[in-house]
Order: C-alpha cells, then sequence, then structure tokens
C-alpha cells in the first residue's frame, strides 16, 4: 500500500512540476531570411552582387571564348615550340572546358560571391534572433517551415525590426496579437456544391 502510494504522490509531483516547466516555456519563430531582408544596409548587398553579375559574370565569358582562340591558336601554329605547344594545348582545354559548362561555372561563381557578401548578414542574422529572443524570455525558437507539426508560436521578426530601428514588415503577425494566428489561409469555398 505504501508503494503505491509513494508511486501515486511521485507521478503527481512530476505531473505538476512538468506542467509548471511547461507552461513557463515560451514559443517563438523567426527566419534568418526575412531578417536579413529587413536590414538597413542589406540593399548595398544586393547592389554589390549586381555589380559582380554586371562587370565579373557578364565581361567572362566573351574573355573566355578569346583565350581559347588565342591558345588554340598558339597550339596549332607550326612557329610554337613542343614543350609551350603542350602547356598552352591544357590552358586551350581548360578554356574550353569553362566555356562548355559556362552556366554551371557563372552559377558556382555567383554562389560563391554571395556567400561571401551574404554571410556576415545572416551571421548578425541569427545574432539579433538570439538577443531578440533572451530578452523576451523566448526558450525556443523554430524555423517555421522547418517543422511538420508545431506549438503556435509567436513571430519574433516585429521584435527584431523594432530592435533593428526599421519598420515592421507587412505579413509579420508579430507577438501575442488577439485573433491573429500564424495558420495558413483556408481555401475559399464556392456556395455551388458538386
Amino acid at each position: 500500500m505504501k508503494k503505491a502510494f509513494s508511486f501515486i504522490a511521485v507521478t503527481l509531483a512530476v505531473l505538476i512540476l512538468g506542467n509548471t516547466a511547461s507552461a513557463q516555456q515560451k514559443f517563438g519563430h523567426a527566419s534568418l531570411e526575412d531578417v536579413v531582408s529587413i536590414m538597413p544596409d542589406i540593399k548595398k548587398a544586393d547592389s554589390l552582387l549586381q555589380k559582380f553579375r554586371k562587370d565579373s559574370l557578364d565581361n567572362s565569358l566573351p574573355f573566355y571564348i578569346n583565350e581559347y582562340k588565342r591558345k588554340d591558336s598558339i597550339s596549332k601554329s607550326p612557329a610554337t615550340p613542343a614543350a609551350i605547344k603542350q602547356t598552352v594545348q591544357q590552358e586551350a582545354a581548360q578554356y574550353l572546358q569553362i566555356i562548355q559548362n559556362w552556366d554551371q561555372f557563372a552559377q558556382n561563381e555567383m554562389q560563391r560571391k554571395q556567400a561571401e557578401v551574404l554571410n556576415p548578414y545572416f551571421a548578425k542574422a541569427f545574432e539579433l534572433i538570439s538577443t531578440v529572443a533572451k530578452e523576451n524570455g523566448y526558450t525556443w525558437v523554430f524555423k517555421q517551415d522547418a517543422l511538420l507539426v508545431a506549438p503556435q508560436t509567436d513571430d519574433l521578426l516585429p521584435l527584431v525590426a523594432k530592435k533593428l530601428g526599421v519598420k515592421s514588415p507587412a505579413g509579420a503577425t508579430g507577438v501575442d496579437q488577439p485573433g491573429k494566428t500564424n495558420e495558413p489561409a483556408k481555401p475559399a469555398t464556392s456556395g455551388k456544391k458538386q
């Protein structure tokens, strides 16, 4: 009998403490991409990337084509010594490979440049989300689209926007706003029955 009573007492204590602990937890969600998009100086990064595309990538293909033609011409010339001919043929083959795979090459270069330019912004966004979560008592912050099923959470984007001193973007639901939820809109139904 004492064992049964002890078991029930321990179970009730665990349940009560568990409910108290979960009641103290605060859940929020945030997106690094959304935070980066509202940063005041992100337009500078965008213009840097556009300039890179225009000045570097758009002008590179004609350069590679001209270099390939020049190296190919040198390698086929009877006046070119054999030692130089082999090196020039290898260089021409490298240029030809870049030309043939230009789309992939350009995409890789653009991704490399994006990482170089945007990584500091993403690091700052992570720090901002962490700071806002800590200042506002959030114990868990999720990336909303990473979970299939999750409890209702608060959108931290308006709090981050406030911390940055920028206007909260349209569509951000905010924190503890009655009547607003983060649930997706339900499809409209027509009055016709099928």
